[in-house]
């Protein structure tokens, strides 16, 4: 419901560009263009060595004061270990890069692209992510994915997500979602809009069902329509009673059909 005030605030779709070639390409061009195309890993060697050394000047000169000679964090997140995995893994580098350019909050200080890039490279080498023959650059970020050692896994907990489902409840009772989707990870705590919001609405509705934390605000004029909602996932944890389900701590809501209908 764009949180109940028609919000039509959105974050862009990152967009991966292609050169083209105004020659044939030769076998070992045509092998780079296709790898370029395929997702990866930051477990696949997609930075430099030598990247990742001009990073560090970068990231000493310009966010150390926030994030900690070790990326440990102080006034910033920790950019390092499982702070830093649970706040990327399953979203792509340049979720990583358009926070970067955003930094810090308020500030008017702006790096190169490529100088965020080599931050980028550096954050990884400190994080224990191998480096590779070939260096990351901006045309990349879209198709490499944040990964810990235990492969893609669960959302983890905490992260930002987006659920499609029924809205259900009351300010009474509590606000939940009924019929939901899984969770899926994502970068934007605003509603969707443009092209995202017209992936958001081919999301079926699936099985799963979550409590909703600090609606605001109501939104009672859709309990019974296909909502989207994001937020903060907050997993059930041992000492939870029996069945419960898991809850959004919500950032956003918006109404995408006033049915709840399953195919």
């Amino acid at each position: 419901m764009r949180r109940h005030r028609d919000i039509g605030v959105t974050a862009a779709i990152a967009l991966a560009v292609m050169l083209v070639m105004a020659f044939q390409p030769d076998a070992h061009q045509t092998a780079t263009a296709a790898a370029t195309t395929q997702e990866r890993t930051v477990k696949d060697g997609v930075f430099t060595t030598d990247q990742a050394a001009r990073g560090r000047e970068q990231y000493e000169a310009s966010c150390q004061r926030c994030h900690g000679v070790d990326l440990a964090g102080g006034a910033g997140r920790s950019l390092t270990g499982d702070v830093f995995l649970r706040d990327w893994t399953g979203l792509t580098l340049d979720s990583l890069f358009e926070r970067m350019q955003s930094m810090p909050p308020g500030g008017s200080e702006s790096l190169a692209e490529d100088a965020y890039v080599d931050i980028i490279s550096y954050v990884l080498e400190r994080n224990g992510f191998p480096a590779g023959g070939d260096e990351l650059s901006t045309g990349l970020l879209t198709g490499v994915r944040v990964e810990g050692e235990e492969g893609p896994g669960v959302v983890p907990n905490f992260a930002l997500v987006q659920v499609v489902g029924c809205l259900r409840g009351s300010a009474a009772d509590g606000w939940r979602l009924a019929d939901a989707s899984a969770e899926v990870r994502t970068a934007d705590p605003e509603p969707s809009a443009g092209d995202e919001l017209t992936e958001v609405q081919a999301i079926p509705l699936g099985d799963r069902a979550f409590q909703l934390m600090y609606v605001f605000p109501s939104p009672e004029a859709y309990v019974g329509h296909t909502v989207e909602t994001k937020g903060l996932l907050i997993r059930t944890t041992g000492d939870s009673p029996v069945g419960a389900s898991d809850s959004l701590n919500v950032t956003s809501m918006q109404s995408l059909a006033p049915r709840c209908d399953r195919p």
